[in-house]
Formats: structure tokens, sequence, C-alpha cells
């Protein structure tokens, strides 16, 4: 961002060291534990970058906002456009006193009053719960078989430690989508390549044999109002060298996934359409268990069109980071915002040669005709 020369000096307040690389920077403090004490977010706003601009972190839990929630609360934080003024504190406050807290006696009342909705709407959907149970059901016997597979093991580390590396790649959008009609692919498979790509130039540096080699995915789908919601697991042809032929499989692999989701059938973590002890149990089950069934996450969440600024400062770059869970040591997510998909991975500390992984996102796009850099 570049700030406007009236822009006051804010806090908390960050700033680089000699040499630090602002995504570096970024990748360790995602990890700094928020402070309960508080809602649950934090922004940080960082110094030290070239003259005229400085860069602002914002941490949401996960508890708090999906991805898209996550990119509707940074949006709201920044402005439409640079003429935006902040209003005056003092004018927007309320000439009403601060009511007093809740007694015990109403808290009590508050929370049986919530059970009995709660009891309420469970006894109406009591009709349905013999048809929820079958197509639950019906789902889990559905991914058994990806739910049973184990993931490959390679050269990757098994354990996510507390420290982290990230970098990034820029992608435009209008030549992602100019590639999005040329292959007769979506932009998700675009991403799906593209990664293969970069996960088989970083294993084959490390001396890893690829031959047959398919990694898996986790993808999530359906994030938008009114759409099916889940989580693909997808397999990532890294063993096979033609990219071309990578991003067929892909795309034969994701279409067909998608049908069988509109259809009610598996091959997704289909959390929220399942009975609440099911999903709970799901849940659970993902936590302990999801790295010996997936080798990394990738996520794809739609971003602002239009440039935003913040006190007048334009907003010139956004990048996504995506937190590490269950031992899953590598984690890809995508935004796109006005006119550019930055696409970050970010991993576990061990992983020290994830620039190879990054150029071999480069390639992958260039691959297929789109253009990408750092």
């Amino acid at each position: 961002m570049t700030p406007r020369s009236t822009l006051p000096v804010t806090s908390p307040c960050s700033s680089l060291g000699p040499g630090e690389d602002l995504l570096g920077w970024a990748g360790g403090r995602v990890v700094h534990p928020l402070d309960r004490r508080r809602p649950l977010w934090r922004a940080d706003v960082i110094s030290g970058l070239p003259p005229g601009r400085f860069g602002l972190l914002v941490v949401v839990h996960h508890a708090v906002a999906n991805g898209l929630i996550g990119v509707a609360i940074t949006t709201a934080l920044l402005d439409p456009d640079p003429a935006t003024r902040p209003t005056d504190p003092a004018a927007d406050r309320s000439p009403d006193p601060i009511p007093p807290p809740p007694t015990q006696r109403a808290l009590v009342a508050d929370h049986l009053g919530s059970l009995r909705a709660t009891l309420t709407a469970a006894a109406r959907r009591l009709p349905r719960l013999p048809a929820a149970v079958r197509r639950g059901a019906r789902h889990l016997r559905d991914v058994a078989p990806e739910l049973r597979a184990p993931a490959p093991t390679t050269s990757l580390p098994h354990r996510v430690g507390p420290g982290r590396r990230l970098v990034a790649v820029q992608v435009p959008l209008a030549e992602l989508r100019a590639a999005r009609q040329a292959h007769h692919a979506t932009i998700n498979d675009l991403l799906l390549a593209a990664v293969t790509t970069g996960l088989r130039v970083l294993l084959h540096a490390r001396g890893d044999k690829l031959e047959g080699v398919v990694l898996r995915a986790s993808f999530p789908v359906g994030e938008l109002p009114g759409q099916h919601a889940g989580m693909l697991l997808v397999g990532l042809p890294v063993g096979d060298p033609d990219p071309l032929r990578r991003l067929a499989t892909i795309t034969t692999t994701t279409t067909a996934m998608k049908t069988r989701v509109r259809s009610g059938g598996g091959d997704v973590f289909d959390i929220l359409h399942l009975p609440r002890p099911l999903a709970r149990l799901a849940v659970r089950w993902m936590r302990r268990s999801a790295h010996r069934h997936i080798n990394l996450f990738v996520t794809n969440v739609p971003g602002p069109a239009r440039p935003l600024w913040l006190a007048g400062a334009r907003m010139l770059d956004a990048v996504p980071v995506t937190p590490l869970t269950a031992d899953v040591p590598v984690g890809v997510a995508a935004l796109s915002y006005a006119g550019t998909l930055a696409v970050s991975v970010n991993v576990d500390a061990a992983v020290t040669d994830v620039d190879i992984l990054a150029r071999g996102f480069d390639r992958g796009f260039t691959d297929l005709g789109v253009t990408a850099g750092r």
C-alpha cells in the first residue's frame, strides 16, 4: 500500500528488519496465538518496506470466519475509493448510557430459552431424521474407499512444528480465464494442475521416486450461499510427466466428483449436511486422522474485483494465508483481487526448499499458457 502523507502512525505496528521478507515475516506472525481476552482477530501494520509503502496483516480465528467471511471482514475494514475519510469517533458516540451487565438469573433464563428453541427445532426435524441418517450412511459408504486409502509417503515432513515458511506467485486473471476456455477446464482445475506441477518439481529435486505417484489434496467446494458445501479429496497425478495430461486427469476427476455431489453421492466430506452427531464425529476424525489420508490442503477464494484503499493508501496486492492443521505440512491458498490471482504456499519451516515449490507453480501455470511470477 502507498499511504497518504497525512496518514497517522497506528498501533500495533511492526517493522521488518534489514533484508527481511514481508511474506516470511507474515508466515511466522500468523501462528502467534490470538489474545483470548479480546475479539478473535488481529491486525498488524508493518513498516520497513520500500519508501511510501506499508503492509497490513489481518488474522482471523477459524471459529469466527471461513475464507469467504474472512474476505468480507477484511473488505469491510478497507475503503472502496481513496476519497473516503474516517469518521469522527466522537460524532458516532451514542448519548445513551452503557447498559449494566446481565444478572446471573438473566443469563440462566437466556440459556434456557436457547435450549428450548434448540429442542423445538430438533422436534420439528425428527420426522426427517431417518432420511437424514440414510443419506449420511450412503454418503459415508460412498467415501469409504477414499477414507480407507492412506496418502502416499513423500520426503515432506510428517509432523508440523511451530515455524512456517510462506511464498507466493501472482497470475493475471485475464490470462487464467483465457486458459480456462482453451483447455475446457475450470479455474480451480488450472490451479490444481499448477500445484501438481509444483509438487512434481519439488519432489524431483528432492530425489523422490515419482512414477505412478498420486498425492491427495483436500479442496473445499460450494462455499457460496445456497450451494452444496463440503471437502473434495482430489488426486493430483504428480507421477505423470505430461502437464496437459495432468490437467485432463484433474478435470475429469473433479467433474465426476461434482456430478456425484449434486446428485447426493459421495467423494466429499459433506459436514454441513450430515446429522449433527455424525458431523461432530467426522470433524473429530479429520482432526485426528487427516494427515494419514491427505498430503496437502488447497483452497481458492474469490476476492474483491475492484481496488481497495486504507486511509487513502491503495492496496496493491492481497495474499492469502491458509493455516496448517492435523500434521499436513503444505497449505496452498488462492485469492483474486483487482485482476490478479495470488497463490500462496504455507509450509512447515522444515521445508527449506519452498522456493523450488513456488518456481514449480510458475512452471505449472506457464505450461498452461498463463504468465506467473513473484
